[in-house]
C-alpha cells in the first residue's frame, strides 16, 4: 500500500494557484518560491497577447489579490499536521489497496490501448457499482456492466493517452536494438510492469493532475451511474403508467448524450423490447410551459407542431424519446419546412438560445426542439445600457456567419456543407512495442438527426425557402394579431413564469476546447500551469473590461472536469451558480425580455428578420 507521505505529496503537488491560496488560510503552511519564473508571463498572456501589466492589475484587483498572494500561489507548499484529504485521494487509496495486476494476454487487453494501466480504475468502478446495486437490491446483467466499463475506459483514455504515449516512448529509447527474437509486446509489458511495480507512484508524482483527473472521473462516474439505476427503480411504475408502456430489462445505456455538467449528463436508456427513455439530470418544468404554448399556436394556426411528454421529478426528469424518422413524401418535406419556419418564429419571440444541430430532431414532417432549458432567456447588462433584444439568428437554428462557427452546427444545418473529409488520429499496433498514433482520412456527415429525409436523401432548407418563410410569417402575423392578449394576465406565456432556466454564459465549444487543452502532458505535470491555463477564461472579461464574478464559478467547474453551467429564474435578474447566486446580473429577466420583444414587434422588425433568414438559407 502506498504510504501516507506519498498521498500527502501527491495532494500538495495537485493544488492549483487559487487552491494554494485557499489552503494557506485553512492550515498552518510553509512556502518555498518555485524556480520556474515563467508563471507570471503565462498568467499575463492568458489575459492578453501582449501580456498587458495594466490588465493584469485589473484582474488582480477584481480577484482581491495582491503581489504577495501571486507569489504564494506559484510556490511549493508544505502543511504541518493532518490533512483532510479530498474524495479523489481517498478513491485513489482504495484503488491502490486492491491492485493485484497480472499481465495476461486476452482480447480485451490486445484491442484497447493502455487498458492494463487503466484497468484498476475500471475494476474499482465495477466492484463498487455491483456492491451499490446489491445494496439497492437491483440486478443487472454482466453485459450491461461491461458496456459501462467500456464507456468509463474511453473517458479515462481520453484523459491519459498523451501522457502514456509520451512515457512509453521515453521508456523505449535505447532498448529497441536488444529485442531481436523476443515477443512483439515485450517492451510494452515491461513498461506496464514498471508502472505497477510501485503502484503508479512515480508516474503520478510526475503527473499529479493526471492522478487527480483519473480518480475524480472514476468517482463521479460511479456516483452518476449508481444514481441513474436508483432513480429508475424508484420511478419504474410511474414511468410505465405515464408513458403507457411495459418496461423490460435495461439492455443498454447511451452515455454522454449531452454535455457533462456537475458530473452528470443526459442518458438514453434502451430496453430489451427496444423501447427507449431519456434521463435528464435537471428540472424540466419549462417543457410543460413550452408544450402549452405550442398548443396555443397549433389552435390558432391550425397546424400540428409536435411536443413530447416528460415526468418532472424536480431535480431530474424522464423524457419521451423522439425518433428520427423520414418523411413519407415530398409534401411531407414541405410541411416540415413550413413548421420549421413557425418554430423559428416561436424561438425568436421567446429569445431561445443554443439550438444547435444536436438539439433538434427531424421526426417525419415535424421538427422538434428536444432541450428546453434555454427556450427563454434574460438579457445581459452591458456598459452602453442599450438593450439588445436580439434577432432570429440568435437562436442558433439558422446559420449565422457572424458567430464564427461552421454553418452545419446550427439547428437546421447548412444547405451546402453536408460532408467533409478529415484527418482523425488512430492508434495502431495496439499494446505492442511499435504502437503509435497515425492520421487517417475519414468522411463525416455534417449533420446529426436534424435534417429531414425522403427516400434516404437529405432535403435541405435552401430548396424549401418559400415554405420556411411562409411558416415564419404565419407565426409573426399571429403575434401581431394577438399582441394585446399575449401581454395580458390570460396569456399562455404566463406558464413560463417563475421557472428554472439555463443561462448560456458563453459557447459550450469554448469550455470543451479548454478542457481538451488541459489534458496536455505539460499541464497534467504541473498543477500551477494547469490552474493558470484555466485563467484563459478571464480573457473575454478583460477584453470587455467588464469583470464578472461568473469567472470564479467557471474556474471551479472547469477544475472539476465539467462544462460550466448556470441557471436563473424566469422572473429573476440574478444568476444561480453551483454555490449561491450572483445578484442583478441581467438588464431584463427572461419574462421581461419576452414581453419586450413582443411589444417591439412590427412590420419593420419582420422585414429585418426576413432579410436575415434569406441570408442564412444559402449558407
Amino acid at each position: 500500500m502506498a504510504s501516507l507521505l506519498f498521498f500527502k505529496n501527491l495532494y500538495l503537488k495537485s493544488l492549483t494557484p487559487f487552491e494554494l491560496l485557499k489552503i494557506s488560510k485553512k492550515y498552518k503552511c510553509s512556502f518555498e518560491k518555485k524556480v520556474d519564473s515563467s508563471y507570471l508571463a503565462s498568467w499575463k498572456s492568458c489575459l492578453s497577447n501582449n501580456e498587458s501589466q495594466e490588465l493584469f492589475r485589473e484582474y488582480l484587483s477584481f480577484n482581491g489579490l495582491v503581489a504577495s498572494d501571486v507569489t504564494l500561489m506559484t510556490s511549493i507548499i508544505d502543511i504541518e499536521g493532518n490533512i483532510d484529504f479530498p474524495i479523489w485521494i481517498k478513491i485513489l487509496e482504495e484503488i491502490f489497496c486492491n491492485i493485484n495486476f497480472k499481465f495476461e494476454e486476452n482480447t480485451k487487453i490486445r484491442k484497447k490501448p493502455f487498458y492494463p494501466l487503466l484497468s484498476p480504475f475500471i475494476d474499482f468502478f465495477s466492484s463498487r457499482f455491483k456492491q451499490n446495486l446489491k445494496t439497492l437490491n437491483i440486478a443487472v446483467r454482466n453485459n450491461l456492466v461491461d458496456q459501462l466499463k467500456s464507456s468509463l475506459y474511453k473517458d479515462l483514455l481520453n484523459l491519459s493517452h498523451e501522457v502514456l504515449f509520451n512515457e512509453f516512448n521515453e521508456f523505449k529509447k535505447g532498448k529497441e536494438g536488444y529485442l531481436k527474437g523476443v515477443e512483439e509486446n515485450y517492451l510494452f509489458k515491461k513498461f506496464v510492469l514498471k508502472i505497477f511495480s510501485n503502484k503508479y507512484q512515480d508516474l503520478f508524482l510526475c503527473y499529479p493532475m493526471l492522478a487527480r483527473k483519473l480518480a475524480t472521473k472514476t468517482h463521479a462516474y460511479l456516483e452518476f451511474i449508481t444514481s441513474i439505476f436508483k432513480k429508475f427503480e424508484k420511478d419504474r411504475f410511474e414511468i410505465q403508467y405515464f408513458f403507457d408502456t411495459k418496461i423490460k430489462e435495461i439492455k443498454k445505456l447511451h452515455i454522454n448524450s449531452g454535455d457533462i455538467h456537475n458530473g452528470e449528463s443526459t442518458i438514453i436508456l434502451e430496453f430489451k423490447n427496444s423501447y427507449k427513455l431519456v434521463y435528464k439530470p435537471t428540472n424540466t418544468s419549462i417543457t410543460h410551459a413550452y408544450n402549452k404554448f405550442l398548443d396555443w399556436v397549433n389552435i390558432h394556426l391550425g397546424c400540428e407542431l409536435r411536443s413530447f411528454n416528460v415526468i418532472d421529478k424536480e431535480n431530474y426528469s424522464w423524457l419521451e424519446y423522439i425518433e428520427n424518422k423520414e418523411c413519407n413524401n415530398l409534401e411531407d418535406v414541405k410541411i416540415y419546412y413550413e413548421r420549421a419556419g413557425i418554430l423559428s418564429g416561436i424561438a425568436y419571440f421567446l429569445n431561445a438560445r443554443d439550438y444547435h444541430y444536436e438539439n433538434l430532431i427531424a421526426n417525419g414532417n415535424s421538427p422538434i426542439l428536444i432541450d428546453h432549458e434555454t427556450i427563454v432567456n434574460p438579457i445581459v447588462k452591458n456598459k452602453t445600457k442599450k438593450v439588445k433584444v436580439g434577432n432570429v439568428l440568435d437562436t442558433l437554428l439558422l446559420p449565422n456567419k457572424d458567430k464564427n462557427e461552421p454553418p452545419y452546427i446550427f439547428g437546421f444545418g447548412s444547405s451546402k456543407q453536408i460532408k467533409k473529409n478529415e484527418f482523425i488520429p488512430k492508434i495502431i499496433n495496439t499494446n505492442k512495442d511499435n504502437m503509435k498514433k497515425i492520421l487517417e482520412i475519414e468522411s463525416f456527415k455534417l449533420y446529426k438527426l436534424n435534417k429531414p429525409k425522403f427516400n434516404k436523401k437529405i432535403e435541405n432548407l435552401i430548396n424549401y425557402e418559400i415554405e420556411f418563410i411562409k411558416g415564419f410569417k404565419q407565426l409573426y402575423d399571429l403575434i401581431l394579431e394577438k399582441k394585446s392578449f399575449l401581454l395580458s394576465d390570460n396569456s399562455p406565456l404566463k406558464n413560463f413564469e417563475n421557472l428554472k432556466i439555463r443561462f448560456i454564459n458563453r459557447p459550450t465549444g469554448v469550455y470543451f476546447k479548454l478542457l481538451t487543452l488541459l489534458n496536455k502532458p505539460e499541464y497534467l505535470k504541473d498543477a500551477i500551469k494547469f490552474g493558470i491555463k484555466i485563467e484563459l477564461l478571464a480573457r473575454a472579461y478583460a477584453i470587455r473590461r467588464d469583470w464578472s464574478p461568473v469567472l470564479n464559478s467557471e474556474r471551479e467547474q472547469i477544475l472539476s472536469g465539467n462544462i460550466p453551467v448556470f441557471y436563473s429564474n424566469t422572473l429573476s435578474k440574478n444568476l444561480i451558480v453551483p454555490i449561491g447566486h450572483i445578484a442583478d446580473e441581467f438588464e431584463f429577466n427572461a419574462m421581461e425580455a419576452v414581453y419586450h420583444k413582443i411589444k417591439k414587434a412590427d412590420y419593420g422588425d419582420y422585414q429585418n428578420q426576413l432579410h436575415l433568414i434569406k441570408e442564412a438559407v444559402v449558407l
